[in-house]
């Protein structure tokens, strides 16, 4: 009998290359808790009540919905300002997850490469539109806190039709 091999992981399902900065790809939880030791720093973006069999050295986790109005587990200014303060200084590969990688992380995603000095065309080709509909409120929030306009915002109802 052969010895049994583990199939290949799939490649994540977004990934932003930062230029002269971090890789920042977007994978679901089942892939995160896969993939995770092989990035330098992870995020995981969960909806309330989900708990993780797994961990990071550099494991940032956030308990928040999906949520894209108001509410008691919706992202608001705390979570965005949070996210967006975490130091991920030397991580050279980041992985940022949520349970689908379509919503909550590819959001976050585009605000961290934002952040970090993206070009709005590297952000818009690391995201595979067939599979991401970006929280709008992530958004929202993370561009007044980055004060740079709705260009984000803008980019993703154009990419996804709404």
């Amino acid at each position: 009998m052969s010895p049994s091999f583990c199939e290949p992981l799939r490649n994540p399902i977004h990934v932003i290359q930062v230029p002269d900065g971090p890789r920042l790809s977007v994978t679901d939880l089942d892939m995160a808790g896969q993939d995770h030791a092989g990035y330098d720093a992870v995020i995981s973006l969960l909806d309330p009540g989900t708990e993780l069999e797994w961990s990071h050295p550099r494991h940032h986790v956030f308990k928040v919905s999906d949520w894209e109005e108001a509410g008691a587990t919706a992202p608001d200014a705390g979570f965005v300002a949070a996210l967006l303060g975490l130091d991920l200084s030397g991580a050279g590969r980041i992985l940022i997850h949520c349970h689908a990688g379509y919503s909550r992380s590819p959001a976050a995603a585009m605000l961290w490469a934002r952040q970090l000095g993206a070009r709005l065309r590297d952000i818009e080709r690391g995201i595979d539109w067939d599979n991401a509909d970006p929280n709008r409120r992530i958004l929202a929030l993370g561009e007044a806190r980055l004060g740079q306009g709705r260009v984000l915002q803008a980019l993703a109802e154009r990419r996804t039709g709404r």
